[in-house]
């Protein structure tokens, strides 16, 4: 009997071992490894930003106001904009942003125009969601609306990702739910200038 109390006590203490190891390397690499790492590891510079993993997103600051992105400038050189469609953006107090209410991409659409409202909201510019048919409690918004004051941006489900600019009106169309999320990174880093 007090053999097996011996092998028990044992396995105890190889598990304590183990345990204490494995949170030793945990706090190793959360509170050594970022440090030394320097700035890589925690945090990017981009043409006079400084952009902070904020682990699920990036984080900069413009004139003491904070931006927030899923992806880094560096991770959208393949969504290729126009002047004219973040000229189209700029400069102006409300974006209205769109869609049809049963797109494939409805969720990641709706995520998009929550972040761009989210953020560009910190700069005094208000997004307006909606959809391009009547559904209760959000509004009508299609490209026709769009004017000088409150342009429309149109995002849509297509077979290419692609920013286009039609009738005055910016089409994001988008071959998966994660372009949406990087088109409108996009059009906010263009909004903001720092792209």
């Amino acid at each position: 009997m007090r053999k097996h109390h011996g092998e028990g006590g044992k396995k105890k203490i190889f598990g304590y071992i183990l345990i204490i190891t494995m949170f030793g390397s945990v706090f190793t690499v959360v509170f050594f490894g970022f440090q030394s790492g320097g700035r890589a590891s925690g945090s990017v510079d981009y043409n006079g930003f400084e952009f902070i993993n904020r682990g699920a997103y990036w984080s900069t600051t413009i004139d003491g106001r904070e931006a927030l992105f899923t992806y880094l400038p560096s991770d959208l050189g393949l969504i290729i904009l126009s002047n004219d469609v973040i000229n189209r953006l700029r400069n102006v107090v409300q974006i209205d942003a769109t869609s049809e209410f049963n797109d494939t991409f409805a969720e990641p659409i709706a995520l998009a125009q929550f972040q761009m409202g989210s953020t560009l909201n910190n700069f005094n510019i208000f997004v307006r969601s909606g959809f391009t048919s009547e559904q209760q409690a959000f509004p009508v918004i299609t490209c026709n609306q769009s004017t000088n004051f409150v342009p429309v941006i149109y995002f849509r489900s297509s077979n290419v990702t692609s920013v286009s600019l039609k009738n005055n009106c910016v089409v994001v169309e988008a071959l998966n739910g994660i372009d949406v999320v990087r088109v409108k990174d996009r059009l906010v880093y263009g909004i903001l200038d720092i792209i």
